[in-house]
């Protein structure tokens, strides 16, 4: 209890994680610029009038704000949604973000996601929660002082560590569910995933006939990853070879099995799991290229 009671002190005192908020904030804005940009070159056939989405039947109530690109006569007009995305990204990056602007990138990202969600992956999905977790994401100085302070920095803890658990139980479903499937236990299910030429690296589907022992490991190894994720991020001695792991783990999904933004999106996301002094010194960095070019 005296544990906790200093916890739950500090977390209204301090706020010792604002520097791993930042670049987190940064990781998940670079990459949704990346992917935006990526859709606005097709911006009519995802979002526009010449659909690929398979429209919802609009929902009532305040649900409908969310599902606004399913209407038709709402659609040709996703630029007036993409455009100031895109530009309050841009001003993320750039450290010019408060709780406003970040409550309407997250409004304005889900109504683009139920815009395309058909094209969507697990990592577009995983940006929704962590884009209203961030949202609390509050800047305090250690030296203001009030309830109105120290309020802020409990919201900001709170939605920090949320993003953590909403992350690990992310792995944990998706390991509960793979166990429901037989294929899973034979590596014919990792066989499939990167079975598809069209993503895959040249040379790759040669090797599978002859080599699918691996299979067998990369099967077993990714289970165990996602099973224990959610209790060895709380071990600090071994969390960064644990996210190393994890590391290699979606570069392999962008770069074998082809799914670049559910890759890069979860890369990003574990930018939430900095040591607070590499986030300082990685934002002291930032801050020294940003004065040198000018």
């Amino acid at each position: 209890m005296r544990r906790l009671n200093d916890t739950w002190v500090r977390w209204q005192s301090k706020l010792e994680i604002l520097p791993v908020s930042e670049v987190f904030i940064r990781a998940i804005y670079l990459t949704l610029i990346w992917s935006t940009i990526k859709l606005l070159l097709i911006g009519d056939v995802v979002w526009g009038e010449e659909w690929l989405h398979v429209l919802y039947t609009p929902f009532g109530n305040i649900d409908r704000f969310a599902m606004i690109l399913n209407e038709t006569a709402v659609r040709p007009y996703y630029l007036w949604f993409v455009v100031p995305f895109l530009a309050l990204l841009i001003g993320g990056l750039l450290g010019l973000h408060n709780f406003f602007t970040r409550a309407v990138v997250w409004y304005l990202y889900v109504a683009l996601h139920f815009g395309n969600v058909e094209i969507s992956t697990g990592g577009h999905h995983l940006y929704q929660q962590l884009l209203f977790f961030h949202i609390l994401f509050f800047r305090v100085s250690d030296r203001a002082g009030g309830i109105w302070a120290a309020t802020r920095r409990l919201l900001h803890h709170l939605g920090f560590y949320a993003i953590w658990v909403n992350i690990a139980l992310l792995y944990f479903a998706s390991a509960y569910w793979k166990t429901f499937g037989e294929m899973w236990f034979s590596g014919q299910a990792m066989l499939m995933s990167i079975s598809f030429e069209a993503y895959s690296f040249p040379g790759i589907l040669a090797l599978l006939p002859s080599n699918t022992w691996y299979l067998l490991i990369g099967t077993y190894a990714v289970f165990a990853y996602q099973l224990l994720f959610a209790i060895a991020i709380w071990i600090k001695p071994v969390r960064k070879p644990f996210l190393l792991f994890g590391l290699l783990f979606h570069l392999s999904i962008v770069f074998i099995v082809g799914l670049a933004d559910f890759g890069v999106f979860m890369i990003a996301s574990y930018s939430i799991f900095l040591a607070p002094s590499d986030a300082r010194m990685l934002m002291e960095r930032l801050s020294v290229i940003r004065l040198s070019r000018k």
